[in-house]
């Protein structure tokens, strides 16, 4: 195998693995959400999300404080905050990252 092939095996693995369909740690626990919200132009009706962590910790995603309940009362059209952004293309549930390896995922698991 040459190098250029091993290359593109690597960046290939480490993008599935960022970005991809499964959860990258074990859940962080579940969120009621009370209201239909809009986040990043994305719909999150009301009812349960599991929220998992990419490269972060649950701490900074979770609760009252967290960045998801901060996410949640921005405004409709709002813009997420530098350097936050939804990713679009993602496999699966929605995920919002702040960098290559560094996100959080959010999965509707009940009305």
């Amino acid at each position: 195998m040459n190098k250029l092939t091993f290359l593109s095996i690597l960046f290939c693995g480490i993008s599935f693995f960022t970005y991809g369909q499964g959860p990258q740690t074990p859940s962080c626990g579940i969120v009621e959400v009370t209201t239909n919200e809009v986040i990043a132009g994305q719909q999150f009706p009301k009812g349960q999300y599991q929220i998992n962590v990419i490269g972060m910790s649950c701490e900074e995603v979770m609760g009252h404080e967290g960045l998801f309940s901060k996410f949640l009362q921005l405004g409709d059209n709002d813009v997420l905050p530098e350097p936050w952004s939804y990713l679009k293309g993602a496999v699966g549930a929605p995920k919002f990252v702040k960098g290559p390896g560094v996100g959080f995922r959010v999965e509707r698991v009940a009305d």
